[in-house]
């Protein structure tokens, strides 16, 4: 598994495209070097042959038939023409002089090029040599065909064509090392940047990027993300401080004024009088408890809480704990012990606390199922009741504030929940769905797990 997920990773493709580009580039330089001096041998060698051929044809014209054999014959046993081939037949077709005998075998018209092998009369064994030869017709039914030995051209060849192989593989060996060192260390420095933007994505605004000390582009967008980062932080942090001070300072008018409404109630005389200073207390308490909603969706959205381990598990059982006496219908819990999360206690045990809600208020008296299971690597919440559920095209509406679904104005709440489950979500990198429970609403979240 562990070579799967390297011959996978970025490392191992940026060798291997790295080691394919420099062996394509050597294959390319190498082949034109190749074909270039392979074509410059050979028209060397015809050149050479087509020369031999027009001197003795110049002979021909200029010496008898008995003195020409005996410029050929000359030729043939020449020592100082290494792998030169003559062969000269006369008017009737036959061998009048030469090293070899194949012109009437080969059948080849005079003026053309050919190819041939003769055996090497010069060694014990079987082998033979590689010809290239051109016959000629001298006139009066001559034909002298002139050629030349060119096995070491072959052989050069086959040397040549294993060194383009071995230079191919070595560029493309070392162009694979080159490209891993060139990838392990762009990966260490994205590593590095992912792991700082990790903790900085967990609210730790005070993190900043590393910079490689290199003064390259990347250090340049590193030092601009940093000071993006910088102003964020002084602008969360600013904010948070009016909100907390505005928050404070709106919980104590509204404790003031409830605190007045209820001394009313206490001087209360008439039946009117109590309603209407009731009215007051209820609308006081709704608003108190709007604020409070919005204050952790502020929270949660921040990205600034920070996150610690914490047992999911426990978290659920002592929310089914404290619902159970008081819930007006029945709780069905499925719980899976000891599941370890990154979160912020206080939040996920009010996002709970919402889907309980939710579930008993739009229950309509039915079982509300409560399970939590290990699913791969993460914790799988599902809260599930048997109400009307929510339509599939207001679900993602139902997840925004201040959203209340049609048939639910006698019914408590300021539609601040789902979103509140749905920032917490974002905050603890989940995943919320709606789901239909057949009949009913499943709330279905699923969080990553913790191993440390």
């Amino acid at each position: 598994m562990g070579l799967v997920r390297l011959l996978r990773s970025s490392i191992a493709r940026v060798a291997v495209l790295h080691g394919l580009v420099l062996a394509a580039a050597m294959i390319a330089v190498l082949s034109g070097v190749y074909i270039a001096t392979d074509r410059l041998i050979a028209n060397e060698g015809d050149q050479l042959i087509s020369i031999e051929l027009q001197n003795l044809t110049e002979s021909f014209k200029n010496l008898d038939a008995e003195a020409f054999v005996a410029t050929i014959v000359d030729r043939a046993d020449d020592p100082w023409i290494r792998g030169g081939v003559y062969e000269l037949h006369g008017p009737r077709g036959d061998f009048l002089a030469g090293n070899v005998v194949v012109l009437s075998d080969l059948k080849t018209p005079p003026g053309e090029w050919t190819e041939f092998e003769v055996a090497d009369t010069n060694n014990d064994t079987d082998l033979s040599r590689q010809i290239r030869a051109k016959v000629e017709d001298l006139g009066g039914g001559y034909h002298l065909l002139v050629g030349h030995d060119v096995q070491d051209r072959r052989a050069f060849k086959t040397v040549m064509l294993h060194s383009v192989i071995w230079a191919v593989l070595a560029t493309l060996l070392f162009g694979v090392i080159g490209g891993w060192w060139l990838a392990r260390r762009i990966s260490r420095t994205a590593k590095a940047i992912s792991s700082s933007a990790a903790r900085i994505a967990l609210g730790n605004l005070t993190e900043r990027l590393p910079l490689s000390g290199n003064g390259d582009e990347i250090d340049t967008l590193v030092s601009q993300f940093n000071e993006l980062l910088a102003r964020v932080d002084t602008l969360t942090t600013t904010l948070r401080a009016v909100l907390d001070s505005t928050a404070h300072d709106l919980r104590g008018h509204l404790n003031r004024i409830r605190g007045a409404a209820q001394d009313a109630s206490l001087k209360a005389t008439s039946p009117e009088e109590t309603s209407a200073v009731t009215l007051v207390l209820t609308e006081i308490d709704r608003l108190s408890d709007t604020l409070q909603g919005l204050l952790r969706i502020a929270l949660a959205e921040s990205g600034t809480v920070p996150l610690e381990r914490v047992d999911l598990s426990a978290i659920t059982a002592d929310l089914v704990e404290f619902y159970q006496p008081v819930a007006s219908q029945p709780l069905q819990a499925d719980i899976t012990p000891s599941l370890w999360v990154r979160g912020h206690r206080q939040l996920l045990t009010q996002a709970l606390s919402n889907a309980l809600d939710n579930a008993l208020k739009y229950g309509r008296g039915s079982t509300v199922s409560i399970r939590l299971v290990r699913h791969e690597q993460h914790a799988l919440l599902t809260i599930s009741d048997q109400g009307p559920g929510i339509p599939a095209e207001q679900r993602e509406w139902a997840k925004q504030r201040f959203r209340r679904l049609p048939g639910s104005s006698g019914l408590p709440g300021s539609g601040l929940g789902l979103s509140l489950i749905a920032a917490v979500a974002r905050l603890h990198q989940a995943e919320l769905n709606l789901q239909d429970a057949e009949p009913g609403l499943a709330l279905c979240l699923s969080l990553p797990l913790s191993h440390e």
